[in-house]
């Protein structure tokens, strides 16, 4: 028998338009996958109409267009999209045996070519692990070896997952993979290219693999390149110098910031002092940030004598900050709040927030 996906290169074919449902159509055959089994849906034309979407119903793929089709069509599917796709899942299937030979359960895999991962049922990977797992796959592609597929009953396959189909498509690469799966794979190994692992993340219960492959890997080294030419050029820098100047630019970041809270706590310091040289209750202040009256009122609490309100106008809303060196600051929080809408919170001594209410309405709280 041979299957309508076992030559992933086989991308255009006539078809005989046999049912449709809207703008969907079903075909005598077809040469589109749509997708399944962890395989992305191919792009392509009929009739030189884009495929906008491709849909399974048991084992018949409908496919929609725009305009209406009849009799027999022109297929043709993006090389390039079921290149891309086919060699993530031929890769997969790779990973899968290696690691199972090592004792570790593949879990989950993703194939978008922007963000191809793979998820390891371990936390324990050690990067010497990732590294024999690349050097092993890409020797794998060097050797090239052949990929085939056979046939058996569901009922003689040993996996109860896959004994209630009729029969089962077993993919071969080599001798080093055996795998039932129904998706496109490529002929043999050197069609995949290439293969990279890019990184890791934490994830559930594992460790996600970032990695790379093939067109894929292509698109992404031109896309990375040019971020970092781009960089550079902001940086005005050279490539290869992007990340000295970056690093020396967050080192210049870091004293400009230390200096601008040297600053501001100056100018909040000098703020205080008038509020308590005033001998005001309620005192307007200069804010730039909400984080600002946070600094500002601690200091004015070490001169205080008396229950006093801070308050400044910043995009739209009142910021205050209620001081009571009796300690009933959260006492006054908690009557505001009853009032309206009030957001914030603090010390017995101390407590800051901003509200829509209007400045009287906060005033009286500590009255």
């Amino acid at each position: 028998m041979v299957h309508p996906y076992d030559n992933f290169e086989r991308l255009t074919c006539q078809a005989q338009v046999a049912d449709q449902r809207d703008d969907y159509y079903a075909f005598d055959q077809t040469v589109f996958f749509g997708a399944k089994g962890g395989q992305l849906a191919d792009r392509g034309t009929i009739n030189g109409q884009e495929v906008v979407d491709l849909k399974w119903e048991g084992e018949r793929l409908w496919h929609q267009v725009q305009a209406p089709l009849s009799g027999t069509v022109e297929m043709q599917v993006d090389a390039d999209t079921r290149w891309v796709n086919t060699a993530a899942q031929t890769v997969f299937h790779l990973l899968d045996s290696y690691f199972e030979r090592q004792g570790i359960a593949m879990t989950e895999d993703h194939a978008d070519p922007a963000n191809q991962w793979f998820i390891l049922g371990t936390k324990q990977v050690s990067p010497a692990q990732l590294e024999e797992a690349e050097r092993w796959v890409n020797e794998i592609i060097h050797q090239d070896l052949s990929v085939t597929f056979s046939y058996v009953k569901g009922s003689d396959y040993p996996d109860p997952d896959y004994q209630k189909f009729d029969q089962v498509r077993l993919v071969h690469i080599g001798d080093v993979s055996v795998i039932p799966c129904g998706t496109c794979h490529v002929n043999h190994t050197a069609q995949l290219q290439s293969f990279a692992i890019l990184g890791t993340e934490k994830a559930a219960g594992g460790t996600k693999v970032l990695i790379a492959t093939g067109l894929a890997a292509t698109a992404r080294l031109k896309a990375a390149h040019q971020q970092l030419k781009e960089v550079a050029t902001a940086l005005s820098t050279t490539p290869a110098e992007v990340v000295a100047a970056a690093s020396d630019l967050l080192a210049k970041n870091k004293a400009l910031k230390k200096q601008l809270k040297a600053a501001t706590k100056a100018l909040m310091a000098q703020q205080a002092a008038q509020v308590l040289a005033s001998g005001q209750q309620v005192n307007e202040v200069r804010i730039e940030t909400a984080g600002d009256i946070s600094v500002l009122a601690p200091l004015v609490l070490k001169g205080a004598s008396e229950e006093t309100l801070l308050w400044a106008k910043l995009n739209g809303r009142l910021y205050f900050a209620l001081i009571s060196p009796a300690g009933q600051a959260r006492a006054y929080l908690t009557k505001l709040q009853a009032l309206g809408e009030v957001q914030g919170g603090g010390s017995p001594k101390v407590v800051t927030g901003n509200t829509t209410l209007p400045l009287e309405r906060v005033a009286e709280t500590i009255n």
